[in-house]
C-alpha cells in the first residue's frame, strides 16, 4: 500500500496549505518528489538580471517567493524551458540582459506563454531577439500580465503591441526604450485599452508623435511615470499634460527640442511637485 504522503495528488494538497503559511521551505529537503512538489507552489518569481538580483537581495519586501539564477554566467533557451517545467506558477519573470551575453530567442517566450499563465510581469530588456510571434503568443495565453518590458528590440512592431494591448486588458507598465519599429498605431491601441496604465516609457521610439501621446494623456488618468525622450513632441502635448494627467509624478522630456520654456513654466505651475527630467533647470 503506498504511503499516503508520497501521492502527488495529496501532497500538492497539503503544500499549499503550507505555503499559506509560510512553512513549505523545509519541504524542499525531504526528498526528491517532495523538491518536485513543492517547487512548483513556491517558485512564483525568476529573476536572471543583476540589478534585480542586488536590489532583491537586500530589500525587505518578502511578499513572495525568489528563485533567483544570477550567478548563472549564461541563460539558454534550454535554461527556461527545465525551469517553466517545474514551476509553472511562475508570475514574475526577469530575463533582463544589459549585462551579459544573451543566448534568449523566442523559442523560450513561447514556451512562458504556453507554461505560465498566471503571469503577471515579463521584462525582456535587452533581448533583441524577441519576435512579434512570441509576444503575440504571451498576449493569447498570460491575459493578467501587467508589467512588459522590451527595450532595446529593434524587431518587434505594432503587431505585438496590439496584441499585448489588446489580449491583456489590465497592463499598467510599458518599457519600449529604442523600439524603433513601434508606431503611433501601438500607442493608440494602448490608450484605447490599457486604462489603468501607469508607466509608459517611450525613449528613442521615433515613429511616435504629437496626436499618439494625446491620446494617452486624454485616456489614461492614471498614469504617474512619461518618458519620451527624443521624442519630436511639440508643446501641445506639455498642455494637455498640464491639464490632464493628474497623478502624473515622473517626466522624462530631455532631448525633446521642440518644446519651449513657456510650455514647461506653464506645466509647474499647474504641477509644482512633479519631478521633470530635462537637459535645463527651469
Amino acid at each position: 500500500m503506498t504511503h499516503p504522503l508520497l501521492i502527488l495528488e495529496l501532497l500538492e494538497n497539503i503544500f499549499s496549505f503550507l505555503a499559506k503559511d509560510k512553512a513549505l521551505y523545509p519541504a524542499l529537503f525531504v526528498n526528491r518528489l517532495w523538491y518536485h512538489c513543492s517547487t512548483s507552489i513556491l517558485w512564483r518569481h525568476i529573476e536572471f538580471s543583476i540589478e534585480s538580483y542586488q536590489q532583491n537581495r537586500y530589500s525587505k519586501d518578502t511578499s513572495g517567493p525568489l528563485y533567483c539564477l544570477d550567478a548563472c554566467t549564461a541563460i539558454t533557451d534550454r535554461c527556461i524551458s527545465e525551469i517553466i517545467k517545474f514551476c509553472p506558477n511562475l508570475k514574475y519573470i526577469n530575463i533582463s540582459s544589459l549585462y551579459r551575453d544573451s543566448n534568449i530567442s523566442s523559442i523560450s517566450v513561447i514556451e512562458i506563454a504556453r507554461s505560465c499563465s498566471n503571469l503577471v510581469y515579463l521584462n525582456l530588456n535587452g533581448q533583441p531577439s524577441i519576435n512579434d510571434k512570441s509576444i503575440c503568443a504571451i498576449a493569447r495565453s498570460c491575459v493578467n500580465l501587467q508589467h512588459l518590458d522590451l527595450s532595446f528590440n529593434e524587431i518587434i512592431t505594432d503587431e505585438a503591441i496590439c496584441a499585448i494591448a489588446t489580449g491583456c486588458p489590465d497592463m499598467r507598465n510599458y518599457f519600449f526604450k529604442e523600439c524603433e519599429q513601434i508606431t503611433n498605431k501601438s500607442i493608440k491601441k494602448i490608450a484605447q485599452i490599457n486604462q489603468n496604465l501607469q508607466i509608459l516609457i517611450l525613449t528613442s521610439c521615433y515613429g511616435i508623435t504629437d496626436g499618439a501621446i494625446c491620446n494617452i494623456v486624454r485616456l489614461c488618468s492614471n498614469i504617474q511615470n512619461f518618458g519620451f525622450q527624443y521624442i519630436h513632441i511639440i508643446d501641445k502635448t506639455i498642455y494637455e499634460i498640464a491639464y490632464h494627467c493628474s497623478n502624473l509624478l515622473v517626466l522624462n522630456i530631455k532631448k525633446c527640442l521642440f518644446i519651449s520654456d513657456e510650455s514647461i513654466y506653464f506645466l509647474l505651475s499647474k504641477k509644482p511637485i512633479l519631478n521633470i527630467i530635462l537637459d535645463w533647470i527651469p
